[in-house]
């Protein structure tokens, strides 16, 4: 039987801060706050009623107390706080709060061996066992990053920004180093797949990430596919704390 509790849920990235609210593991509402609208947020947290609400920012010390402020009785998501899975993880003060609530979202829906793959400004793999231990991953550079890359240490690449689809032969230096970025990023993220699956055959994969719709997926039948997903882990950790 659904309830009528509202849980807000904030995540406060670098370039922008999304506001979302659950009940009974649904999102009902969700808010997209640019850098230049804290106004819009400071008139959204404080109009908001909830039953309860967690917070993970990145932003400087300062900025995240603001927030807390406007958000009376919130928890701050961090790795100290009562977690719904474990870590075994040799840094965990340097485990990415989205990473951290990525592989919580993804092992609250599988139950079991999953990895989740995060298409965004850098490019992440977390794999968490079937026993619910988070184990680590990958990071590697995005689309941007790369672009960027060859850009500021080559005398001659133009810095470009092109997300569509490669052909596999480019035949100017913009196709080339479209193909290379975007058709290197496809081939790694499928022989990762595969390399994960070849060592985990009851695997579940998740996928999220800005710049994930710029990929296909091999087997998309067994991939599930969810933008929200740091979202939902920071949610049922805020359930995770109330029980």
């Amino acid at each position: 039987m659904s309830n009528n509790k509202r849980y807000l849920v904030v995540d406060a990235g670098n370039t922008r801060i999304k506001a979302a609210i659950f009940n009974d593991e649904e999102i009902i509402e969700i808010h997209h706050f640019a850098n230049t609208e804290l106004q819009q947020l400071k008139s959204f947290l404080i109009d908001t009623r909830y039953h309860g609400a967690i917070l993970s920012s990145v932003r400087s010390a300062k900025e995240t107390q603001w927030m807390l402020q406007l958000m009376p009785n919130a928890l701050l998501f961090r790795i100290q706080a009562k977690l719904p899975i474990q870590l075994d993880y040799e840094t965990p003060e340097t485990l990415g709060a989205d990473r951290l609530a990525n592989a919580i979202a993804a092992f609250h829906i599988a139950q079991g061996n999953c990895v989740i793959i995060d298409v965004g400004t850098c490019i992440k793999f977390d794999f968490v066992a079937e026993n619910g231990r988070y184990q680590g991953g990958s990071i590697s550079p995005g689309i941007q990053l790369r672009y960027k890359s060859m850009n500021s240490f080559t005398a001659a690449l133009p810095l470009i920004n092109i997300t569509s689809p490669a052909k596999l032969i480019g035949k100017t230096t913009v196709d080339c180093m479209h193909s290379g970025v975007i058709g290197g990023i496809q081939a790694e993220i499928n022989q990762f797949i595969l390399n994960y699956k070849t060592v985990y055959q009851d695997l579940s994969i998740f996928v999220t990430g800005g710049d994930a719709q710029h990929f296909d997926f091999e087997s998309k039948n067994s991939i599930f596919v969810n933008e929200n997903l740091t979202l939902f882990g920071l949610y049922i950790t805020l359930k995770e704390h109330a029980n």
